[in-house]
């Protein structure tokens, strides 16, 4: 990244003002300049993490780091277009840094290869925005016994449910569905299915047997939509304008359509 001098329209450099023409005039001025002294913390490079960083880079914040541990797999190629052909073995954060950096080099990008387990607290002070959110399990804990979770059963997403099925097989395999072994997880998903919906006291019903098919890669058309949704609720904390959604965003990339549940 090369520093540039400021000046011209109230700080923003004539540069950055023509690069970030049509963003200052959606969200305003002061918005851009929020954005463009924020840096953010990144972690996880699969497919959706690519397409945070792509928007987040393209928006113009200071500076961001892309930190993951993993290396490259054969999987990572179907979805994570930031790593170029050849990078199997390679750090996943490594690999995208080129052409991550490509995108705007303006911001200043990163790759951490460490673990995030492992980083002292102090680490995440520097950044405006980190990537880490409440504990999931508890965030989706709904009480579903009592007549206002009953009635409000009919209109919530399916999605909801098989958030908590891959959430358990998560839990208990320490590894999301694997194509790799794709008959055996497809029955431990279909158990984990009756175990988990008989315990929330709803119907198998709510997710036919078809659903395990969806589980066993990261689609690129949906990372897009989700990596858009996410990358803008990142953008309107750091920017100040606009009210975060509350509190799910739930996309089926079956039907192509997505909705904001308040669970």
């Amino acid at each position: 990244m090369v520093e540039k001098e400021e000046g011209g329209l109230g700080g923003i450099s004539e540069e950055e003002a023509a690069q970030y023409d049509r963003q200052i005039r959606l969200w305003g001025l002061e918005a851009q300049k929020r954005l463009r002294a924020s840096r953010v913390l990144l972690v996880g490079m699969k497919g959706l993490g690519a397409e945070v960083a792509k928007n987040l880079i393209l928006a113009g914040v200071k500076g961001l780091t892309m930190l993951d541990h993993q290396q490259v797999s054969q999987e990572d190629t179907r979805a994570q277009f930031l790593i170029p052909g050849g990078s199997l073995g390679r750090n996943r954060a490594e690999a995208s840094l080129e052409r991550a950096q490509n995108l705007n080099p303006m911001v200043d990008v990163k790759a951490d290869p460490e673990n995030v387990e492992t980083k002292p607290e102090e680490f995440f002070t520097q950044f405006d925005a980190v990537r880490v959110f409440c504990q999931l399990k508890e965030a989706l804990a709904v009480d579903w016994s009592g007549e206002k979770a009953k009635a409000a059963l009919k209109r919530t997403a399916p999605d909801y449910f098989l958030l908590q099925v891959l959430l358990k097989f998560r839990t208990d395999n320490a590894r999301d569905p694997s194509p790799q072994s794709y008959a055996r997880d497809s029955q431990v998903l279909l158990q984990i299915r009756r175990d988990v919906l008989e315990a929330l006291g709803v119907g198998a019903d709510l997710l036919p047997d078809e659903f395990v098919s969806y589980c066993f890669s990261e689609m690129a058309p949906v990372c897009a939509v989700l990596g858009g949704v996410l990358g803008q609720e990142v953008v309107k904390a750091l920017s100040q304008r606009d009210p975060p959604h509350n509190n799910f965003f739930f996309f089926d990339g079956i039907k192509g359509s997505g909705v904001v549940e308040r669970l």
